[in-house]
């Protein structure tokens, strides 16, 4: 129980915080990138201003425009007033196309009027920077400036590829890494605090455990001593009907208290750690077979049909423990006698799926409801609240969920059409030592 509790606080501790944590992640790297792609505008912004105040006072446009091309991966077009062309880059492909594109997104949005307007006054202007996307279905930054010259004015569009999210992958990787140190530090440390605050509980349910085993331990051997006591008295001449009855109620009890202490001991040895399974090549046909004979005879003595369905083909030899195997079947059949009405039908059924083995076993009884269904694999707990039906102390589901999960499988519950529970057992296949 403990182990189950601290695996379902570890799991949820390390949802919680890796969820946390990569929300926080995200939200900074976005944000820097953000930051960055900011930067890089401004930087645009910058240069293209340096650009204007250089052709100012210099004529060498060809050789300026071709450092920033090479440096900065700049594409430009440099052209007078009645648009003869001075100047174009020619190393990227499609830069024409994207330069034209810039050119008429300026134009849709009137822009160029705001960057010639200012013609007259003898100063140069430049445009803000627009985000466009070209027809090759990529984003760049445009600019558009008229830089004013002893000749005149001359116009010069600056392009520029936007920085996509692989410009920033070192960032986001330095990102990642800080976020991974510090999520498996967190977690170390509250793995830590954790097992700290379950020492005490631990050491309590421990305690708890070591006395449910010595005190089972010690009433083994006065209730095998009741039990042979009982047999003497009804082989004694002396017995009459009258304490034959009493005896009989005498040996019932004293039968299910040994079973109690049994089912008490098993839960114990499985808190414990100390539970050893013996695996070894099972036949299930021959398992479940030998299953159906043993309960029939019971099934029978309550007017309840009881049936098995198989597939026509034998199963492949499983290697599991078959002891453990058979005494979860038989919980869950014994549950469903029990809590069945005569004339009712029990079917038991196995079936390979998905390799996994599938066995099911519905009854068609009272039913479990929403409420219990939370519940029964508790320990103790019954959905008899009465407590009605003395067969069961509440610890047979429990026991087989316990072993259940031990073979690393997993119980399903789900209601009868018509009244009653179908419970599956799904366990891997296994046929491998």
């Amino acid at each position: 129980m403990i182990r189950n509790l601290k695996r379902k606080l570890y799991f949820l501790l390390a949802s919680s915080i890796m969820l946390v944590f990569t929300i926080v992640f995200f939200l900074l790297a976005s944000k820097n990138i953000e930051t960055m792609q900011n930067a890089e505008l401004d930087f645009v912004n910058r240069q293209a201003t340096n650009l204007v105040l250089l052709f100012e006072s210099s004529t060498n446009y060809a050789e300026n425009l071709m450092i920033c091309e090479k440096k900065y991966g700049y594409s430009f077009r440099l052209f007078t007033e009645p648009n003869e062309l001075l100047y174009e880059s020619t190393d990227a492909k499609g830069t024409a196309e994207t330069i034209d594109s810039f050119l008429e997104t300026l134009k849709s949005l009137e822009a160029t009027d705001s960057a010639t307007d200012s013609n007259e006054s003898g100063c140069s202007t430049q445009t803000g920077i627009h985000t466009f996307r070209s027809e090759n279905g990529r984003t760049y930054y445009g600019i558009l400036c008229s830089i004013y010259t002893d000749t005149g004015y001359l116009n010069l569009a600056i392009v520029k590829e936007k920085s996509g999210i692989a410009a920033f992958s070192s960032t986001i990787t330095h990102y990642f890494l800080i976020w991974l140190m510090i999520l498996i530090a967190v977690l170390f440390i509250s793995i830590l605090i954790i097992r700290q605050a379950m020492k005490p509980t631990e050491k309590a349910m421990q305690g708890q455990k070591d006395f449910i085993a010595a005190v089972s331990h010690e009433l083994k051997a006065p209730l095998a001593v009741l039990l042979s006591t009982t047999d003497v008295i009804e082989t004694s001449p002396g017995c009459t009907a009258d304490i034959k009855n009493h005896v009989t109620l005498m040996e019932t009890e004293i039968s299910r208290m040994t079973r109690l202490i049994h089912d008490l001991l098993l839960l114990s040895s499985i808190d414990t750690g100390n539970w050893i399974f013996h695996k070894s090549k099972t036949n299930v046909d021959t398992l479940l077979i030998n299953l159906y004979e043993k309960f029939e005879i019971i099934c029978n003595q309550k007017s309840i049909d009881l049936q098995i369905r198989m597939p026509e083909e034998c199963f492949p030899p499983l290697y599991t423990d078959k002891d453990r195997l058979n005494q979860i079947i038989s919980i869950f059949l014994d549950n469903a006698i029990t809590y069945s009405p005569e004339q009712s039908s029990i079917l038991l059924d196995a079936s390979i799926k998905k390799n996994h083995l599938v066995i099911s076993i519905t009854d068609h009884g009272i039913g479990i409801s929403a409420e219990d269904k939370k519940h029964i694999f508790d320990r103790f707990y019954r959905c008899d609240k009465s407590r009605a039906k003395k067969d069961h102390y509440g610890l047979g589901l429990s026991i087989a969920g316990e072993l259940v999960s031990l073979l690393d499988g997993k119980i399903c519950l789900n209601d009868t059409p018509g009244g009653g529970c179908r419970f599956t057992i799904i366990i891997p296949w296994s046929n491998a030592e």
